[in-house]
């Protein structure tokens, strides 16, 4: 299984995808894309919509600067 690193601008990793899921920083999943029926569900396995949303999950659960 490959993992992909998310990046920021200044190369910073903010978070890692690791098949399914999307892992935050710390290791911590955020969100899990489901390809079967098109959805994005939260770790608490609430639904967040159609498509993949993950990377909207993981800027949800970013602290801002």
């Amino acid at each position: 299984m490959k993992n992909e690193y998310l990046k920021n601008r200044e190369g910073r990793i903010i978070g890692r995808i690791h098949g399914e899921w999307l892992l935050s920083r710390s290791g911590q999943p955020v969100a899990r894309y489901i390809e079967t029926v098109d959805k994005t569900v939260t770790r608490e396995g609430k639904i967040v919509g159609n498509g993949d949303l993950r990377l909207y999950q993981l800027g949800k659960n970013t602290p801002a600067k």
